[in-house]
């Protein structure tokens, strides 16, 4: 505030300067200077005018800027003799507490757990033996007896017709064999060949009616083993048509039911082989 105070105060002193000491007649707003450069001339032309009411506003602003300085200085000393509203503080509290030290806190006492009870030891009761007399009533046998006959737990009386020494050569019964299974090709020189096999699916294949229904397009790939007599074997559904489980279901029945193939070779030799077959369902 005092800034602006200052400020006002230069800007009046100057203009105030500048009036008093400017030469009447060189100053624009002088009445004689414009009585002689406005006569014989319309005085209602604004210069003319403005010229002669220069110096009424000059004194209105100064003495404006005047009134303006002193009544924000008023305003601000009268602000500052208002009564301040007191806060009044909270009274110190004089009273003196003591406080005491926490008390240990002692813990609860652990109970030991009881004892495990001691260990069992496995004991087998012991009884004394009895020694009794066994009366022998059988004759052991000689070892010139022994030479002809077989171990066993008890006496067969018997004579040497009807036996016969066993050997380690087989006799009758079924004669075993082995069953060698041939692996499945992957990369044969001549493919498994099936002629008008796209006349064969048109034929036996019956879309389903959901696949109408829902306006299915898409493809189901089969894939089996073409064996080496050209049946076909093992069909499995590699791809599924996932919007009609149907479709997968008659795409697997249409290729167990195929008749059979020109098998895969390798050098002149029919191979196993797998193939897949894609068969494609389309909703008009």
């Amino acid at each position: 505030m005092q800034v602006l105070y200052v400020i006002v105060a230069l800007v009046t002193g100057f203009s105030l300067l500048d009036y008093l000491t400017a030469r009447k007649w060189q100053q624009v707003t002088s009445n004689t200077r414009n009585e002689v450069v406005f006569a014989h001339r319309n005085k209602a032309y604004g210069a003319y005018v403005l010229r002669s009411s220069y110096n009424k506003r000059m004194v209105m602003i100064m003495a404006g800027l005047v009134l303006f300085a002193a009544l924000s200085f008023g305003i601000s000393e009268l602000i500052k003799r208002l009564p301040k509203e007191e806060v009044e503080l909270p009274k110190a509290n004089k009273t003196n507490i003591t406080l005491q030290p926490p008390a240990d806190e002692v813990p609860p006492p652990v109970t030991p757990p009881p004892p495990p009870p001691p260990k069992l030891e496995q004991m087998t009761a012991f009884l004394p033996p009895v020694i009794e007399d066994d009366v022998v009533t059988d004759v052991l046998p000689t070892q010139a007896e022994l030479e002809n006959t077989r171990a066993g737990d008890q006496n067969i009386e018997g004579g040497d017709e009807g036996w016969v020494l066993p050997t380690d050569e087989p006799t009758g019964g079924p004669a075993l064999t082995q069953t060698v299974v041939e692996p499945i090709e992957t990369w044969v020189e001549i493919e498994a060949e099936f002629v008008g096999l796209d006349e064969f699916i048109n034929d036996n294949i019956r879309p389903p009616a959901e696949a109408a229904d829902l306006g299915v397009n898409g493809r189901v790939i089969i894939r089996f083993v073409v064996e080496k007599d050209g049946t076909v074997s093992n069909p499995v559904i590699e791809s599924k048509l996932e919007e009609c489980p149907a479709c997968d279901k008659e795409a697997l029945r249409v290729v167990s039911r195929m008749p059979k193939w020109k098998p895969a070779s390798n050098a002149g030799r029919e191979v196993r082989t797998y193939v897949r077959l894609p068969i494609r369902f389309e909703s008009q």
